[in-house]
């Protein structure tokens, strides 16, 4: 992939008018464990802007939402003029990966407010780029996922992976620009991917290791932290 001459304000006010123009899609997440953001047809979409410069956007439609903060370090990749663009941080700035199911009594970072008293729990894919969770306030879905704290997303997917898919709890891919939120059903069928809003989470490909699909390489100090396109850019 080659860089892109696009500063911080730039790449918010361009990610701001595509997802305006609700054709815009993002994702975030690692090869086997991500979550997408798109708006399917009329569907209604809240988009907005806040923070220091307007560089947090956001947009919330009835099958999910994203969140995207783009820092003073965010720098703009792509691999051709119809591939969208890849949005890349330092890696000095990851934390270290989760390694073992956790729980919060809380996710008060959620976009919207009746979600934030949820319990939201990180399956632990092992990534420093990004964290796949699931959140729910089913008691009974809450106290399964408790039984599988402390254990690595095999071992937990094993377990409760059959409930995840039955349950079809929201899904939230989170990263160091921000999240992704998803709303929509887990399909019953695991090789269908639905329109819009919808998350993968694939052991096959996540026991690649990978952060970034082949030929999406990037300059080995630098994470993926999100994708964005728009089928008119270009």
């Amino acid at each position: 992939m080659r860089p892109l001459a696009l500063d911080p304000d730039r790449i918010a006010e361009l990610i701001h008018g595509w997802l305006g123009d609700a054709a815009g899609a993002c994702s975030m997440g690692v090869q086997g464990a991500l979550a997408e953001f798109a708006v399917v047809g009329d569907e209604a979409v809240e988009v907005r802007r806040s923070g220091p410069g307007g560089r947090t956007v956001e947009a919330v439609t009835a099958g999910g939402g994203v969140r995207l903060t783009v820092t003073d370090d965010t720098v703009a990749y792509s691999a051709g003029p119809d591939r969208g663009i890849t949005l890349a941080v330092p890696r000095t700035v990851l934390p270290a990966p989760s390694l073992k199911v956790t729980a919060e009594p809380a996710d008060l970072g959620a976009l919207r407010p009746e979600h934030e008293d949820a319990v939201l729990v990180d399956l632990a894919v092992g990534h420093s780029a990004a964290a796949f969770c699931v959140r729910t306030a089913d008691p009974e879905l809450i106290a399964a996922l408790g039984a599988v704290e402390g254990c690595n997303w095999r071992e937990a997917l094993d377990r409760v992976g059959h409930l995840l898919v039955a349950a079809s709890p929201h899904r939230v891919v989170t990263g160091p620009l921000g999240r992704i939120e998803v709303y929509n059903p887990i399909p019953q069928e695991w090789h269908v991917s639905p329109d819009g809003c919808h998350t993968h989470l694939l052991p096959r490909l996540l026991e690649t290791g990978r952060e970034t699909a082949d030929g999406d390489e990037l300059p080995h100090e630098l994470a993926a932290a999100a994708y964005c396109s728009n089928p008119w850019w270009g």
